[in-house]
């Protein structure tokens, strides 16, 4: 089953979000996600959270529709967005809509997160929107295709674990390629890659070790 978990913030683009999830068999709010997926015009299934940041139309248009609610104190032991994502199965399919400016402590922990569900063998990828982050953790390959050669990209490989390598990454397609190489957290070798010159696609293998790929247009 294909899951959207939508989140606030700021700088989330509405029609974005509405076509990301608009496919989606289940669409789940983390509190004020829900004045996201409203403004996108999407369906809301579920909404849970602390609530205290959404919007008194929001609450009002949940109420109004009869939308389920799960209401958790403001004190507790994970951010409302985990716990939308700890509700969901290892089965699913899920897109996670988060902003990815604002707050750096949210960004930081929401790509964490990412990958620790990536680990835990969860199905997940994140997106703002505008960027895509997708974890990696070896043995593991990803193949990106589709892309318009003509359309700049930022592509960086951030490793995320500093007490383990990242071990035997390649990539083909990409304007600096890596062959079997080992990258090591709070390095900037990896970031700001691009497609190679008439390519519309791109692949990344790792043999071990855990990181994020993150697409951004230019």
């Amino acid at each position: 089953m294909i899951v959207t978990v939508i989140a606030g913030g700021p700088d989330i683009n509405p029609q974005i979000v509405h076509d990301i999830a608009s496919d989606s068999e289940m669409i789940i709010c983390a509190d004020s996600g829900a004045d996201v997926a409203i403004k996108a015009g999407l369906r809301i299934d579920k909404l849970l959270g602390d609530l205290d940041s959404i919007s008194a139309e929001a609450k009002e248009y949940i109420s109004g529709n009869d939308i389920p609610v799960e209401v958790f104190p403001v004190q507790k032991d994970m951010t409302d967005t985990e716990l939308a994502l700890r509700q969901l199965d290892k089965s699913d399919e899920i897109r996670l809509i988060v902003s990815l400016a604002g707050r750096p402590d949210h960004m930081i922990a929401n790509i964490m997160l990412l990958i620790k569900l990536k680990d835990e063998g969860y199905d997940i990828t994140l997106t703002d929107g505008v960027s895509d982050v997708i974890p990696l953790i070896g043995p593991d390959k990803i193949s990106v295709e589709g892309l318009d050669p003509n359309t700049g990209l930022n592509i960086s490989l951030i490793p995320v674990d500093f007490g383990e390598e990242v071990k035997g990454v390649s990539s083909e397609g990409l304007f600096y390629e890596l062959k079997d190489a080992d990258l090591h957290a709070g390095s900037t070798y990896s970031v700001s890659n691009s497609l190679k010159e008439g390519c519309d696609s791109f692949e990344v293998t790792v043999k071990s070790g855990k990181m994020a790929l993150i697409i951004t247009p230019l």
